[in-house]
């Protein structure tokens, strides 16, 4: 029988997520992306998993798009040029903008390579902790071609239009420490403490509210891009409770 290619469960509060394909460094396919999908409809709905942490089995994180399933999404399938892959963009697109807009927080936890597509999914995160080995980026350029599921968006808003350039323009994939710098992960830690370090923070958030992290969370992310006035019209109305 074929192993999950995502598990999650509920532990002390915390939903946990595992990417389960380590001997393709979790590269994700259609199995990958669907489980992602399910585990978090799962998890939002549990009363039990307060918080939510989303990691990969293995050494890596994540190394981006299944190139296999990339090609069954590109294949041509007899429509105009081009709507096949826009259709594929928009299923991983629905699936990203899903997590981002469940009201619980979601941390990442991050070690070995993450990239592509990989980065993209932890960008929908609310915290991004790696190890000191790690190393992050989008590397599609490259490919002669773009981050189309989130890369171009949630990188310029999370670092500023210079840095998200910077990162997609050359491709280059950059260490765990210059990602904190420039404020791609909140934390960073030694390889040997990454469960440590982020278990820590689980706990602090999970002795949180979890009605007012969710409102938090809603009231930061739908405010980004608004003027003040109106900003301040969502954060009143999260007072409702």
């Amino acid at each position: 029988m074929a192993e999950q290619a995502v598990k999650w469960e509920v532990k002390n509060g915390i939903g946990i997520i595992t990417l389960n394909r380590p001997d393709k460094r979790n590269a994700l396919n259609g199995d990958v992306l669907e489980g992602i999908r399910k585990s978090f409809s799962d998890l939002n709905v549990n009363r039990e998993a307060r918080v939510i942490l989303l990691q990969g089995a293995g050494p890596s994180f994540s190394a981006g798009i299944d190139f296999n399933y990339e090609s069954t999404v590109m294949h041509d399938d007899g429509r105009p040029e081009g709507v096949n892959i826009r259709d594929g963009i928009d299923v991983i697109q629905t699936i990203l903008n899903r997590i981002e807009r469940i009201e619980k927080a979601v941390v990442v936890k991050i070690q070995g390579f993450c990239g592509g597509l990989g980065l993209e999914l932890a960008l929908t995160a609310d915290f991004r902790i790696a190890c000191e080995s790690a190393t992050l980026g989008v590397p599609e350029i490259i490919l002669g071609t773009i981050p189309d599921c989130g890369g171009t968006t949630r990188l310029t808003r999370t670092l500023g239009p210079a840095r998200a350039k910077e990162l997609i323009m050359t491709g280059d994939m950059i260490p765990a420490k210059r990602a904190y710098e420039i404020g791609l992960i909140h934390q960073i830690c030694p390889d040997d403490r990454l469960e440590e370090t982020t278990q820590a923070f689980l706990t602090k958030l999970s002795q949180k509210s979890p009605l007012a992290l969710g409102l938090a969370k809603r009231a930061v992310d739908w405010g980004v891009g608004m003027d003040k006035m109106r900003h301040m019209d969502i954060e009143g109305s999260s007072k409702a409770f």
